[in-house]
Parts: C-alpha cells; sequence; structure tokens
C-alpha cells in the first residue's frame, strides 16, 4: 500500500505538491489550476502582485490596469500531460503627483516568465541547452522537446533563442577575460579545426588552457604567419599571455608565437611527434609484408612459399605490435613479436628504431636527450634516403621544441589540444556545419557558460554563476507588446 502521510488526498487521490521556477517566484498569484484536453492549467493573476512596494510607489497610489487579457505561458512537463500558465494581465499605469499617466513594463518583474516568447526561461535555457551540448540538430532538439517534455517550438524560434542567448554573454574577448579572472591561463594548447564543407585550407584556430577550457577561437581562411599572429595579438589584448604553449608541426604557430610571445616557451606535442615517425616507420613494415609476400608469390618451392607466404599473413595480423611499447603488451602479444622479430631482421630494425625514440624521450636531462640522438642518428640502419633517416631528420629539425617538457620539468610533454577540437566537432556535426564564423561563435560562448561558468537550465540552482544574467528576457516597451512568439 502506498503510503500518503503529509499528503492531501482528493477523492482519494493523493495531491502531490510540485514547485516550478515559476510558482517558486510568483505563487502569491496563483488563482487556481484546471485540467482539461490540453493537459494541466495552472491560472495566475499578474494584478494580485504588490505593484506598489515593487515599483517603489507613494503610498496610497493605486495601479490601474487596461486592455486586460490573458496569455498562456508554456512550461516544461516531465508528468504525462503538458503543463500552461494562463495569466491575467493587462497594461499597467498610475499616475504621479502632477496626474501624468505613466505606463510600466510588466516583463521586468516577472522572473522566470518570457512573455514575449509565450514560454518559461526554464524552457527557452533547456531548449538552448540540449541545442548546444546535446551535440544533435535543431530539428532533433525539437523533436526531443515534444517527445520528452511536451513543449512545442519550431526550428526558426530555437534558431532565434540560440542567437539571443548568446547575445546576452559577453563577446569572445570578455569570455575569455572571466576565464582567465576565474582560473588564471598560464598555458595555451594550439591546434585547429577545418569545418565540414569548407574551404579545404579555411579553417579555426582554438586555444585551450591547462584547466581544459576552450577560451579563443577564431575562424581564419588559411594557417599562415600574418594570421595566427593577428589571432594570438587579439588574445594578449585581452590581457592573457601564457607561459608555455603546447603546439603540433604547423610552422606558423611557432613563428606566430615567437612574434607575440616571444618569452613563452614552446613543446612540440608529444603525440604529434610520434605519430609523424610512426608513420615513416609503418611504411617500412608496409614494404616489407609486400616484399615477403612477392617473394612467396614467386617461390618455386611449395614449402618456401607457404613459409613467406605465413609470415606476410602474421605481419599483417599482427602489425599493430611493431610500434606498440612493451608494457601494453599481453604475454601472448609479447610471444607473438618475438617470433616475428627472430624471422625477419628488417622488422628488427624496426622495432629497435621505435624502441631507441621511447628511450630518447625518456631522458633524464638535454645532455641525456641530444647524446640519445646523436645514438639515435649513428645506427646502421639510417642510410640516405631511408624512412629511419627521415625520421633523424625530422626530430633535428625542431629539437629543442620537443625536448622542452624535459628541460623544464613543470612543462607537460602532450597537448590537450586534441580533445577541445572533438568538442568542437561534435558541435558542429550537431548541426551539419556551422554556416560562418558568426554560428560558431554563439555556439561556442554558451558552451563556455554552460561548462565552465555555471550556465544551468534552473535559477534556483546552486553555483549559478553566469546563469541570473545569461538569458534575461528582452524588456518590454512602455506601453508592453505581448504577442507571442509562434511555435
Amino acid at each position: 500500500m502506498v503510503k500518503t502521510e503529509g499528503i492531501r488526498l482528493v477523492d482519494g487521490i493523493p495531491m502531490v505538491p510540485l514547485e516550478t521556477e515559476v510558482l517558486f517566484h510568483h505563487g502569491k498569484l496563483l488563482t487556481g489550476i484546471a485540467c482539461d484536453e490540453g493537459g494541466s492549467v495552472v491560472k495566475m493573476d499578474v494584478r494580485r502582485a504588490p505593484w506598489g512596494k515593487i515599483l517603489g510607489l507613494p503610498r496610497g497610489t493605486d495601479v490601474h490596469w487596461a486592455d486586460v487579457r490573458t496569455i498562456d505561458v508554456r512550461e516544461l512537463s516531465a508528468i504525462r500531460s503538458r503543463i500552461t500558465y494562463r495569466l491575467t494581465m493587462g497594461d499597467g499605469w498610475y499616475e504621479d503627483a502632477k496626474g501624468e499617466r505613466h505606463y510600466f513594463a510588466l516583463q521586468g518583474h516577472l522572473k522566470g516568465i518570457d512573455l514575449n516568447r509565450g514560454c518559461t526561461v526554464v524552457a527557452l535555457r533547456a531548449a538552448v541547452l540540449l541545442a548546444v551540448m546535446g551535440g544533435v540538430g535543431l530539428r532533433c532538439v525539437c523533436w526531443l522537446m515534444s517527445l520528452l517534455f511536451h513543449f512545442e517550438v519550431s526550428k526558426s524560434s530555437l534558431d532565434r533563442w540560440v542567437k539571443d542567448c548568446a547575445a546576452q554573454l559577453p563577446d569572445a574577448g570578455g569570455m575569455a577575460q572571466r576565464l582567465h579572472a576565474d582560473k588564471r591561463i598560464t598555458e595555451a594548447n594550439f591546434d585547429e579545426i577545418f569545418g565540414v564543407g569548407q574551404r579545404p585550407k579555411r579553417c579555426t584556430l582554438v586555444l585551450r588552457d591547462q584547466y581544459g577550457r576552450i577560451f579563443a577561437a577564431k575562424e581564419v581562411e588559411e594557417r599562415t604567419d600574418e594570421t595566427v599572429k593577428a589571432f594570438l595579438t587579439e588574445v594578449k589584448g585581452w590581457g592573457i599571455e601564457p607561459e608555455v604553449f603546447y603546439v603540433d608541426g604547423c610552422e606558423a604557430y611557432r613563428n606566430a608565437i615567437g612574434a607575440v610571445f616571444p618569452k613563452a616557451k614552446i613543446q612540440y606535442d608529444y603525440f604529434h611527434v610520434i605519430q609523424n615517425i610512426w608513420k615513416k616507420l609503418w611504411k617500412a613494415v608496409v614494404a616489407r609484408r609486400k616484399k615477403i609476400k612477392a617473394s612467396g608469390e614467386s617461390a618455386s618451392t611449395p614449402a618456401y612459399a607457404k613459409r613467406l607466404l605465413g609470415l606476410a599473413q602474421r605481419i599483417w595480423e599482427h602489425r599493430y605490435l611493431f610500434l606498440k611499447r612493451d608494457d601494453n603488451m599481453s604475454d601472448e602479444e609479447r610471444a607473438e613479436l618475438i617470433a616475428l622479430l627472430e624471422e625477419d631482421s628488417t622488422l628488427k630494425k624496426v622495432r629497435g628504431f621505435a624502441v631507441a625514440v621511447w628511450e630518447l624521450f625518456g631522458s633524464k636531462d638535454e645532455s641525456e636527450a641530444r647524446e640519445a640522438l646523436r645514438q639515435l642518428a649513428s645506427r646502421p640502419e639510417v642510410r640516405p634516403r631511408t624512412v629511419y633517416q627521415k625520421a633523424v631528420t625530422f626530430l633535428q629539425s625542431r629539437f629543442d621544441d620537443m625536448i622542452t617538457f624535459i628541460v623544464n620539468p613543470a612543462v607537460r610533454r602532450n597537448s590537450l589540444a586534441e580533445t577541445g577540437i572533438r568538442c568542437l566537432r561534435r558541435l558542429e556535426r550537431g548541426h551539419d556545419g556551422f554556416r560562418g564564423a558568426a554560428g560558431l561563435d554563439c555556439y561556442l560562448r554558451i558552451y563556455q557558460a554552460v561548462k565552465y561558468c555555471g550556465w544551468k537550465v534552473h535559477a534556483t540552482a546552486s553555483g549559478l554563476g553566469l546563469a541570473s544574467e545569461a538569458c534575461p528576457p528582452p524588456p518590454a516597451l512602455a506601453p508592453p507588446t505581448t504577442a507571442t512568439e509562434p511555435a
């Protein structure tokens, strides 16, 4: 049996108290609740508020109402039917001591209610949060809002809501300064994202700080010294001067950082360094396998052909082992790798070179790292026009940037930029690509507000950050207009 202690019963049905944000702020305006085929209707009368006190009017001043009417305000509903607030309101006015009539706007005093859009601010925020953080397109958000919350909204309306919410936030520089004031930005992870359906060289430059926060992004036509320098100069103008930059192999990044932040340290991201070398070594593995397979297919002795073709097949099946750390292998994988290396000396050279690269970046200090590079370059397989020679040349080209983390223990060897890029990619794919820099800017600033500044759906929640100011309803004119935006 269901316990109903403390719950009022009406005809044997327990009345469960529900408190929405609107009722939390305006419970005294409540005049009744009704149910019809459309769902639950909460009736409220705006005229019941103590307007004299709210407006700070002299004692005895009467507030009058013209054109009294009712409007419906849509609410999120997690119950089986929709919830609607039916507000009785009008154009409020009062006379001053001189007998002059003054109209006052209601919108600024009805917290949690958006008269212009005909919905609650909670519903608006929930839709915007789904659009930005959900990683799905606006049409899917509209469908989810209808299916989950009995709330109908059109794609065009939701698109306007996103833009309106972003307009209430600080601009890109203001958001970055807010993040910097909250937690000082001393490191910048630099990368780029190439937009879906954009011109091949157009991309968005992205900066992510040591806390994982995306604090700056800008679309450019091409990554050149000039465009990157202009972007970093803008960031510097915001009062943000990172002490360490983590970058990939783009020379434009290195040149621009040196020009704008000459004292900043540069760490060539270890992932990109290893990725570059592994691509070269992988070519050696593939070339060797092809050669073994071709030899097996042309061999005249069946047993020898079978042996070579079997070796080629095993190399392909276990190709990932040649560039996998020994610590990450199982006993079976380790045994298989040893067997493959014993059967072919070329594969043994590839594995030996990879191990030497790992040891190089495990050096304790700069002198040990440089000695390891010298020994790597003197290995017998490092001959002109080989993948090994190309790998050594690559290491020598920017070795100072690659070992910054060894010289300065406070510097990490890996960049955090890749996770930031994945974040932007989810935002972009959810909306089939942004049509321009303005769209990306809107979504990114709202993402920053939600992810880093505590922008939430419910204004009564704790730790709001920007929530109370992030998306206030637009002020109404006097006399106010109450036309509801079509869904």
